[in-house]
């Protein structure tokens, strides 16, 4: 019994050290929450500090001034996870990354200096953070200061002393491009972000998803599980799901309730709640059906596509007896993609480690138990 305890214990000491890693070294601040009223309501502060808001005089404008961003329908989830925010519709920088330098009408070069950073990844981080953190305009004079790219996916910011600078320099890591084409945050082709850049039509949250059962709204004896426009209130649902983010851990998203804050992120029935997604095309190769526009050619979403996240829900959560992938659960030590948890194991039934790691000492285990009974 006591060398069964050292091989387990031998085993889980070498996993702790190679799965050692955590939610990032920057965690984003507002991480399944909205930013407070009092923050898009209250700032940034005036600038020039003596300015008139509504002023007739050059002179006196404000370049800045409080509550200037509170009316932008995404201003509430800005920033408050891992996304391309500033390639979003109603968000503050949204006009800086939606045209292509010197060319009218021209799509977008991601690869420019001036744009390449749209497409990057980025939360709202403590100002504790250190090694890492971007200050921020957009409400300064409040404790929503800086940013990071790194709790994001990646190891570089392609935006500080780049964009619109002459002579500009590339730090190792930039431009950002991690898929090798396209500079985007997803994949290319058939599973690149349908929506990127844009919002869902209304059309999708207005007639869908299809009655479930057929006729229940017209018969008062059948509850309906799913009715059309069940979803077209929710304050997300234009957003939802257009770029890499791990939008069932936002508020104001069809699934949410479903991923309610303070769950345990490491149990096989919420580990995907924290995993980045999009809707994709449907002949993309990493595809997993959904339901929320069920009836409509929203049809198909991928995790693959961000940044190689694996797929930690399909026969997963809610199954009496899941079957995980080797790669899940899902956490930062994946793809540096910020996670509210870190999760070196699964929780919520019989213990399994995670990336195989269990697996690879297996062997090792059997061996040195086997040795030990001997003598």
């Amino acid at each position: 019994m006591t060398a069964r305890r050292a091989v387990c214990l031998l085993a889980s000491l070498a996993c702790a050290n190679a799965n050692m890693h955590s939610s990032g070294a920057c965690p984003c601040k507002y991480q399944g929450s909205q930013l407070a009223t009092s923050v898009y309501n209250n700032y940034p502060q005036k600038d020039p500090a003596n300015c008139i808001v509504n002023g007739a005089a050059v002179a006196t404008k404000c370049k800045k001034y409080p509550g200037m961003y509170q009316t932008m329908a995404a201003i509430k989830m800005y920033g408050t996870t891992c996304a391309a925010w500033d390639q979003m519709p109603d968000t503050p920088w949204y006009s800086y990354c939606t045209k292509t330098k010197g060319v009218a009408g021209a799509a977008t070069d991601w690869a420019h200096n001036d744009f390449n950073w749209c497409q990057q990844p980025w939360c709202y981080v403590d100002s504790t953070c250190t090694g890492d953190k971007v200050a921020s305009s957009v409400f300064k004079g409040s404790d929503t200061a800086f940013y990071s790219y790194h709790s994001c996916g990646h190891h570089a910011d392609c935006y500080s002393d780049i964009a619109w600078n002459a002579n500009y320099k590339w730090p190792t890591g930039c431009p950002y491009n991690p898929h090798g084409s396209g500079y985007h945050v997803h994949e290319m082709g058939a599973c690149q972000c349908r929506f990127q850049g844009a919002q869902l039509s209304s059309t999708f949250y207005m007639n869908h998803p299809s009655e479930d059962p057929a006729g229940c709204q017209a018969n008062n004896a059948v509850t309906c599980k799913k009715t059309p426009g069940m979803y077209k209130n929710f304050a997300a649902i234009k957003y939802y799901g257009t770029t890499c983010a791990a939008w069932d851990q936002m508020p104001g998203t069809p699934w949410y309730k479903d991923c309610p804050a303070n769950s345990d992120w490491c149990h096989y029935d919420f580990n995907w709640c924290q995993q980045p997604w999009c809707y994709v095309n449907n002949n993309c190769a990493s595809r997993v059906a959904t339901s929320v526009f069920k009836g409509s050619t929203v049809a198909f979403y991928s995790y693959d596509t961000c940044l190689d996240t694996p797929n930690c829900y399909s026969d997963i959560a809610w199954k009496k007896n899941p079957s995980p992938p080797a790669a899940c659960p899902f956490d930062y030590s994946d793809n540096k993609w910020h996670t509210a948890k870190t999760c070196t194991f699964w929780t919520g039934k019989a213990p399994v480690a995670s990336h195989g790691c269990v697996a690879a000492f297996a062997g090792f285990a059997m061996a040195l138990a086997s040795a030990t009974f001997l003598m």
